[in-house]
């Protein structure tokens, strides 16, 4: 048994999830920690088990905001060990870092949990894990990319504080725990110092009228007494009700414009407008896996096959078929990224904190190189491809189920189960009608269509075949959609490290870091599908 004596934080990118909302309480509910499963922290790889995490009081464990102990926004109130993780739900503190909180969770933007360890951690290394006997829990952030993908909010339970008396009252009503009854002489000397003060006395008003005053406070009679209007007033006497409204707002109307050394512009990083969040329609299409290394591997690979099956005679031995294979070499390669932030940037702060803003930005570049290499690969096959001659409407809605059908006599059956679109081939799927004007693939409610386009307009489905739009593959002539058997394309990648480094005074760089591979085993299950006639 080997102690680890560095505080641990599992920091990685999200890799999608789903979870529920219940506006009832200010409660957030999720899979902290799942056990059996692997992650990074540190450079290492982890694994942790029932039974290691070791806390005492509940409420001592924090919900913080990005492992960042100046913004702590709740604390645990159930901790519950499960076979199949820790399964953790919070109080969210009143407050707008609180509110912030539960605004970015019940949004699906800071869907995850990840777990912080204090510094001795005992572990046993097997085969390059470090399994964890004994680890003290710290601390549970609410983040956007948890280090083990099932780490996922649940259950989000938001409400405002309950602070009307009444349940029946409506939104704009307003309660008074402590209101005091308001008398004529009351508000008559209210009134009286607001203008003049309780001790000195000005003759001059403090406002500009094009009309004499209906009431005086210096002491001099006015035409109308400010009192006896107001007794007036709730008797029923619309006329004194007119004079009273119309010198109270003159006496005490106060605009944005004549206050505005009072009201400054406000800063309000919370509400941080971060770049575009990249979807990831390839990595999602293909079939996916990990490298920790530029390290090259080898795929074995079908070659030729013949006469392992015929027709048998009795009495004779079959003639012996021919088997061969071959294999595939596939190079990874690194990605990388640094940024020079000064220390002055870092000090001041803020809420996101600067560092993980820009860190967040880093793995949306991250999210886009992937996507580029997937689209690269793709490009790169040399199979013959299927040219749709730019037709519209019913003609290319036709063409496409023409392929489609013809799929269901290649060798073993329809396998190309996987459709990429780019820029110019989807949206004239969606464009295409009938003779009459009606969508051939309509948004809703299809009646005799050959297929739909889903609400959010990003995937149209022509029969039961899905087919995708693809920023990565680009718009224009040059560029081409794909249409392929999902296991034969492979993206592998790492998760990125972050690395911040402290080597001079002035400034602190922070750089990402990890691996990517691309493959296709077999060039045949890739169809490029050409929009246009001309490639340039």
């Amino acid at each position: 048994m080997t102690k680890y004596e560095t505080e641990m934080k599992f920091d990685a990118p999200q890799q999608g999830a789903s979870f529920s909302v219940d506006t009832t309480k200010r409660e957030i509910k999720g899979l902290a920690l799942p056990y059996g499963k692997t992650a990074k922290a540190n450079g290492l790889t982890w694994q942790f088990a029932k039974g290691v995490l070791k806390f005492e009081d509940v409420s001592r464990v924090k919900l913080l905001a990005g492992h960042d102990w100046t913004q702590a926004i709740g604390k645990a109130v159930e901790l519950e060990d499960t076979d199949e993780g820790l399964l953790a739900t919070f109080k969210v503190a009143r407050g707008a870092a609180g509110d912030n909180a539960l605004a970015l969770a019940e949004d699906g933007v800071w869907d995850g949990l990840s777990i912080g360890t204090n510094e001795i951690t005992e572990y046993e290394e097997r085969d390059g894990v470090y399994h964890a006997l004994s680890a003290p829990l710290a601390e549970i952030s609410l983040t956007p990319c948890p280090a083990f993908s099932d780490a996922r909010v649940t259950s989000v339970a938001a409400s405002r504080d309950n602070t009307k008396e009444n349940p029946n009252m409506t939104d704009t009503e307003v309660t008074h725990e402590a209101a005091q009854p308001v008398t004529m002489d009351v508000l008559t000397e209210a009134l009286r110092n607001a203008f003049t003060g309780p001790e000195v006395v000005n003759p001059t008003p403090k406002f500009e009228v094009n009309e004499p005053l209906p009431y005086r406070f210096d002491g001099i009679k006015a035409e109308h007494s400010l009192s006896l209007d107001m007794r007036a007033a709730q008797q029923g006497d619309s006329v004194a009700r007119q004079r009273v409204d119309e010198f109270l707002k003159a006496a005490f109307a106060v605009t944005t414009g004549n206050a505005t050394s009072l009201n400054p512009t406000q800063n309000r990083p919370e509400l941080y407008v971060p770049n575009l969040s990249f979807t990831r329609p390839l990595f999602e299409l293909v079939t996916t896996g990990s490298v920790d290394s530029v390290t090259p591997f080898t795929i074995p690979k079908f070659n030729s096959a013949s006469g392992l099956v015929g027709p048998h005679t009795q009495g004779v031995e079959p003639t012996p078929g021919a088997f061969s294979a071959t294999n595939q070499t596939v190079t990874p390669s690194a990605l990388s990224g640094k940024i020079e932030i000064n220390r002055e940037v870092l000090d001041q702060g803020g809420s996101p904190q600067a560092d993980q803003i820009i860190w967040n930005e880093m793995l949306n570049g991250w999210y886009e190189a992937i996507e580029a290499r997937i689209a690269t690969q793709l490009q790169a096959s040399a199979t013959a491809e299927l040219n749709l001659a730019s037709a519209v409407d019913s003609a290319l809605v036709g063409s496409l189920t023409n392929y489609f059908a013809g799929l269901q006599f290649v060798r073993g059956g329809n396998r190309f189960t996987a459709f990429a679109a780019d820029g110019s081939l989807f949206p004239a799927l969606i464009a295409a009608k009938d003779s009459s004007g009606r969508p051939l693939l309509p948004i809703l409610g299809p009646t005799n269509a050959t297929g739909q386009v889903s609400s959010g307009f990003d995937r149209v489905q022509v029969g039961n075949q899905d087919i995708r739009a693809a920023w990565a593959l680009g718009t224009g002539n040059a560029a081409r959609s794909f249409s392929f058997v999902p296991s034969s394309v492979y993206c592998w990648v790492s998760a990125p490290d972050r690395f911040d480094f402290q080597y001079q005074v002035k400034s602190i760089d922070m750089a990402i870091w990890g691996y990517c591979a691309t493959a296709v085993t077999r060039d045949s299950d890739v169809k490029p599908v050409d929009y246009t006639t001309a490639d340039a």
